[in-house]
């Protein structure tokens, strides 16, 4: 209803206040709630209301957060701030999200595809189209979301087909995505060797998506020994984390976001190596200046794609 919605809430208070149900907004409605029903009815109904309507959607109205009312009374629609507060209740929005947003920002969120709370550790998304290397749209804005704030730098650079890059964008953060072969319109070419030039100290988040080690197999590991790939393959990602950590400003996260192998070969096995999430604990664990923050799995709802996300937090800045 626009405008109209806490312009007919404000007529609600008034008409109630006549009627002798109290003076303050909570006394009121605490009031009409109590209305029985047939007098509950006919109130609405003088009123022109529907008086489903009125339970439900406009005296609830009252329990929403302030930045939520404020958001009313600049023309926000009932049913969309009805939503928002549903999704900040879930976690998938924080206060933060929606501060400072004119209504026609706010009627966009919360970003298609999340329906997940941010806070969980484990996160479902839908089936991505692109294939298992493509990072899911879903997953990245809730990285964008859980790890940054509105105006912070958000870093991918590995970035593809820059997914992150257009959540962050579209959310309010400013971002950059580079790529040695890009995918998408929103990435650059570069060589993540050159991002401490470039962004040194500057990230509030920089999302880290290598290759899997199925892509990496068939690309840089090829030529070495098939026992000895997949110790390359996390060797391979931990250099990749000494180059991004000169790019994230003190209290800033990285967040690396690999797919693990699922099988291990009998040599393996006998040998007693590390195997599927150890390598990438203990890889991030031995970075001095990184420290172990978070960790989420993110699993596609038909089963068929899985991401592991490491999350560290800078407390040094390497120089």
């Amino acid at each position: 209803m626009g405008r109209n919605a806490w312009e007919v809430y404000q007529r609600v208070l008034m008409a109630a206040q006549k009627a002798g149900l109290g003076q303050a907004e909570g006394e009121i409605v605490a009031a009409l709630r109590s209305l029985d029903r047939r007098t509950f009815q006919a109130f609405a109904q003088e009123l022109g209301l529907n008086p489903k309507y009125l339970r439900h959607d406009l005296l609830a109205a009252a329990d929403l957060p302030e930045v939520l009312r404020e958001a009313l009374r600049q023309g926000l629609p009932l049913r969309e701030a009805h939503r928002l507060h549903r999704l900040l209740r879930r976690g998938i929005l924080t206060p933060k999200d929606l501060e400072g947003r004119p209504p026609r920002d706010l009627a966009i969120l919360p970003h298609q595809n999340i329906d997940f709370p941010l806070e969980a550790h484990v996160w479902l998304f839908p089936p991505d189209p692109r294939g298992r290397e493509a990072l899911s749209p879903a997953v990245a804005k809730a990285l964008v979301l859980r790890y940054s704030n509105p105006e912070e730098w958000v870093l991918d650079p590995m970035a593809g087909y820059g997914t992150v890059v257009q959540a962050a964008r579209a959310l309010g953060r400013q971002a950059w995505g580079g790529d040695i072969q890009p995918l998408g319109s929103h990435v650059e070419k570069a060589d993540i060797r050159h991002l401490k030039e470039r962004f040194q100290r500057k990230a509030a988040l920089l999302v880290l998506h290598p290759p899997t080690f199925a892509a990496f197999q068939e690309g840089e590991g090829r030529h070495l020994d098939p026992e000895e790939r997949y110790g390359a393959y996390v060797g391979y990602l931990t250099d990749l984390v000494d180059l991004c950590i000169p790019a994230i400003r003190k209290g800033g996260k990285l967040a690396l976001v690999v797919s693990p192998r699922k099988e291990i070969s009998p040599k393996e096995a006998q040998g007693g190596k590390d195997f599927f999430l150890a390598p990438y604990e203990r890889a991030l664990a031995e970075v001095p200046s990184l420290k172990p923050f978070r960790y989420h799995l993110a699993v596609s709802r038909d089963g068929h794609q899985d991401w592991h996300v490491f999350v560290g937090e800078v407390n040094e800045v390497w120089t």
